[in-house]
This record gives structure tokens, sequence and C-alpha cells, in this order.
């Protein structure tokens, strides 16, 4: 459940902080007051792109930040999953800086945008009128239907999924096969060649930085000769360091018993003495180390032009060129027997088409006893929203072909007026109609999924009367179970909320401000008063106001009842 939006500087917001019922919540204000702003506070803490444009003028950033409780079991995982700690409560929060950059955090913790939104997923549902659009896409229908028939029926389209995988592979290896015996001669030609030089080649793991490590040795062994016989010669040679060293640890030792200081001085000098001589020993022994042979260069070279000669015929690293030499052996080996092979890939490939045909008519008739149900339910919530004497039904029909997710087609098929036939719901519903058809396939699906949260924005477009009532209660009834946030400019559905908030735009002091607030019982018939009223608000107007509230309570009390 969204428990608090929290909005800052976000375009003519300078702050809001808004908390929220369980049950229905209805925003309403003036035409331009900045409902649409509420919507896109809440999609840009969601993960959603936004411009830093809409940063209010004068401020260095925007902020939404917005609370969940009751967290779904599959939003807790997801969370565990990405090591999100656990407070009983998710706090998502996006900060968007002047200078373009944003920054997105879930209890503190920064986190990716496209997680959020894949978290958003199980806690919140938001319907616009890009998703009451969205219901006319066959692919979207079929996916309610596939939600309403559950658990069962994902676990038989994720099989059938694996089974397209594998039918696809046998499918293009069945159409590679080539019966030319001459160009598969000369490919297995081919194939014995390569095979046999990555194996006479035998390079190993790591070996090519070795080498190269080597190769710079060996190509700088006289600068490097150079540079330590002169290292050497510093501290070895006529009048160099060791005898400087040595005549100032014989002064020292002359007076070190006169006091500590001076002795502590000569057992200094001593010990760097010390480390001076095992100096001298190591560029001994790494002068005596060094190659003098110019023929180990010439073939670490070689050997250099031989890995890069693999790497660009085979892969890029040693693992790919064994790959490629284990997939050589594989198809020569088929070739070798090329009869046989191709008589078992096409049974295999046989069995596969044999295996997913079986798997997706499974799948067809658990979508048709689906949206057989389904197509009756949302039925009975339409007659509720007001489409009287309106037939609804969901049709499955086989495609051509086999896919990922089955041969199925799905449309919504539906008649407005008695006596008309069924024609797909594109071709019949208006935009309008099309966000009460929203709402009555959501009511029917609210318990099929774990989100707690529906936001309907444009739910009463094109609607009034006796419809704007039938749409009021439904959205009533769904928040019994769901908490529903609606913005809404309609009488009737305002009257119906458990909690009311007020969207006023103000100027004042030269700037125009937007607030947020929560409408007290008086403050509630008078805002019902301004959407109902015109120009002028009447006695009247404020008497049928109180009149439209109190009678929608008392129908809110039946439906939840």
């Amino acid at each position: 459940m969204l428990t608090n939006i929290h909005v800052k500087n976000f375009a003519i917001i300078d702050e809001a902080d808004i908390d929220l019922a369980d049950n229905l919540n209805i925003f309403t204000g003036e035409t331009g007051a900045g409902k649409s702003l509420l919507l896109g506070a809440l999609n840009m803490a969601l993960g959603a792109r936004t411009l830093k444009d809409i940063i209010r003028a004068d401020a260095d950033y925007a902020l939404s930040e917005v609370t969940f409780t009751g967290i779904p079991e599959a939003a807790c995982r997801m969370l565990e999953n990405e090591g999100f700690s656990d407070t009983g409560e998710v706090v998502i929060s996006k900060k968007l800086l002047s200078n373009g950059r944003s920054v997105l955090r879930i209890n503190g913790e920064t986190a990716s945008a496209g997680f959020v939104k894949e978290l958003a997923g199980c806690l919140i549902d938001i319907y616009g009128q890009n998703e009451h659009q969205s219901l006319l896409k066959k692919e979207n229908q079929l996916s309610i239907v596939d939600e309403y028939a559950g658990e069962k029926l994902e676990a038989l389209k994720d099989k059938v999924k694996e089974e397209y995988k594998k039918y696809s592979e046998l499918k293009k290896e069945c159409e590679s096969l080539n019966d030319d015996e001459q160009a598969r001669k000369r490919r297995a030609d081919l194939l014995e060649y390569e095979i046999n030089e990555i194996e006479s080649a035998q390079v190993k793991e790591g070996e090519e930085e070795d080498l190269k490590d080597r190769h710079k040795l060996l190509a700088n062994a006289r600068l490097i000769m150079e540079g330590l016989a002169e290292a050497h010669n510093a501290i070895e040679g006529d009048g160099r360091a060791s005898d400087s060293l040595t005549e100032a640890i014989r002064a020292l030792s002359r007076i070190s018993e006169f006091d500590d200081r001076l002795s502590a001085m000569t057992d200094a000098l001593a010990d760097i003495d010390g480390v001076l001589s095992d100096a001298v020993r190591d560029i001994n022994d790494y002068m005596d180390s060094l190659p003098d042979d110019s023929r180990e260069l010439e073939e670490t070279e070689e050997r250099l032009d031989l890995i890069m000669k693999l790497k660009s015929k085979y892969g890029a690293s040693v693992k790919q060129i064994d790959t490629y030499c284990e997939k050589a052996k594989k198809e020569l080996e088929q070739l070798s027997d090329y009869e046989g092979y191709t008589e078992k890939l096409k049974a295999d490939f046989a069995d596969a088409e044999k295996a997913l045909s079986k798997s997706s008519r499974e799948l067809t008739k658990m979508r048709k006893a689906s949206a057989e149900k389904l197509g009756s339910l949302i039925k009975e919530a339409l007659g509720e929203l007001n489409f009287n004497q309106t037939e609804f039904t969901i049709e499955i029909s086989e495609k051509e072909g086999y896919t990922a997710n089955g041969t199925d087609d799905c449309t919504f098929m539906m008649s407005m007026n008695p006596g008309e036939a069924a024609r797909p719901l594109q071709d019949v519903a208006s935009g309008g109609e099309l966000s009460r058809i929203m709402l009555g396939i959501k009511s029917v699906m609210a318990g099929k999924d774990g989100v707690g949260t529906l936001i309907f924005d444009e739910i009463d477009a094109g609607i009034s009367g006796r419809t704007a009532q039938k749409v009021s209660e439904k959205l009533s009834k769904i928040a019994t179970g769901h908490q529903v946030i609606c913005i809404t400019h309609l009488a009737q559905l305002a009257s119906m909320a458990d909690s009311h908030y007020e969207i006023l735009k103000q100027v004042e002091d030269g700037r125009t401000r937007t607030s947020i607030r929560k409408l007290g019982d008086e403050e509630i018939i008078n805002e019902l008063a301004r959407l109902i009223g015109g120009a002028e608000l009447t006695d009247k107007v404020y008497e049928s106001a109180g009149e439209m509230k109190k009678l929608a309570d008392e129908r809110k009390k039946s439906i939840r009842s």
C-alpha cells in the first residue's frame, strides 16, 4: 500500500506531503491546477525518465519520494535478491539535479532505474489513457487471459518456451543439411585441417600474457644490462657508496663507546650496509640470469604470431578457440557418418515438434477454459458499469506456426447493442468506453495479483450521470480489497471518497504554486458543490452537494457490507 507521497520543487509544486488512506483516495481540482503533476512526480520516483525542465525555477533539484507498507511477497523476494535491507516498508526516492543527473534510492541505498521499475510492477498499477489503449493489442489481451488462469498455465507456458527453443534449434539444423557429397567432403577436409592446427599449437590459458612479458624482457635485455651495470658500479666502484659507507661506520665505531646515541647511529649504518650488500647480490644474480641468446627472442615472437593467427581465425580467447575446436570435432564426426546423423536429426526434430504440438494444444485448451470464465465475469462487471445488454466474449483462435508462447491468438469481442454481431474491441469501443472496460477488467483481475495499489487517471473520460454513478460504485467496491487512488473531475466519483484531496493552484507574490491537501467534512461539501455547480454556487447547489455526499456514504456502506 502507498502510504505517503512527498514532492519538492516539482514544476509548480513547492512542497507537498500527502498521507494516503488504505481504501478509496480521490483527488480533485480545477482544470490546469496540476493534477497531472501528481502522477508525473509518482512516475519519477518509480524510475521513469524525467527531464530536468521539471525542476522548479530557482531550485537546484526536484525530489519525489514514495513510501509503501504491506509489501507483497514477490516484491520482498526481489528486494532480498538485490541485497536491500528489510525494514518492513519500502521508501523509493528520486532526486533530479539541475545538471541533469539523478539519484534513485531504495531505503536510502542507491538503486538502478531498471530494478525500481521492475519492483514498482509488484507494488502499484497505474491506469491512464495509454494503458486503456494498450487493451486493444492482441498480445495484451492474451496476457490478461493468461494472468487470470494463474500459476498452472504459467508453468505450462515455461514448458512450451523450452520446447520451442529446442524445436527451433533442431529446425535450423535440419534446414542446414547439405545433400552435396563433394561439398561435404571439402568441408570435412577443412575441419580436419583446422582441428589439427589448433591441437598441434597446444595453446594454454595465460600463455600469451606470459610470452608478452618475456618478449618485453628479451627485447630490452641490452638496456637492462647497461642499467644494472651502472647501478653496480655506483655501489661497488672506486670511491663509491660502499666505500663511503664503510668509512662512516669505521669513524663512528671509534667514538660509539662515549654515548649510546652514537652507538645507535653505528648500528643503523651497519643495517644500511647489510641492505646495500643484499642489493649488490640481487643485481649480480639478475645480471647472471639475463639471456644473451637472440634465438629465444625470435622463438617468442614466432609463438606470439601463432597465437594471434589462431585468435584471428577461431576466437578472441583460448577458451573460444577450444570451443571452436570442440564444435569442429562434433561436425566432423557428423560428416563421417552423415546418413546416420541426418536420420537421427530428423527423428529428434520430429519428436521435438510432436512434444511442442502436444504442449501447445494443452496450452490452448487451458486458455479457452480461462477465456470462457473470464469473459463471463467481465460481461457481468461491464453490466455493473452501465454497459446494458452488452455482449462480451473472449475468442481464442489458432495462428499459423509455432511460437515461444504457443499457437494462440486472442481477441476480445464485444457487441454494444442487442442484435449487433460481436466485433473486435478495437472496432467498437471509444476512448471513454475503453476506460470503463479497463475498470471492469481490473475489478475482475484485482484478486489475481499481489499488487496492493491501483491508480486510475482519466477513468471518467466521456461519462456522466448514471454511468458516472456506476463507475464510482465499482471503484468503491474495488477499494474494499485494494487501495485505490483516482484523479477525477466528476462529483459522482468524488462523493464516494474515503479520503478526499484538493489540488489547488494559486498565485502568491507573483509566483504560481500548486498545493495538495486533505479536505475536512465541510470542505468536501464545498468541493462537491464546485464540481456540480457552474459560475455561481447557490444554496441549492450546496444543498445538492450535501445530499450527494450523504447518499454516497449510504451506498458505500451497502456495497461493503
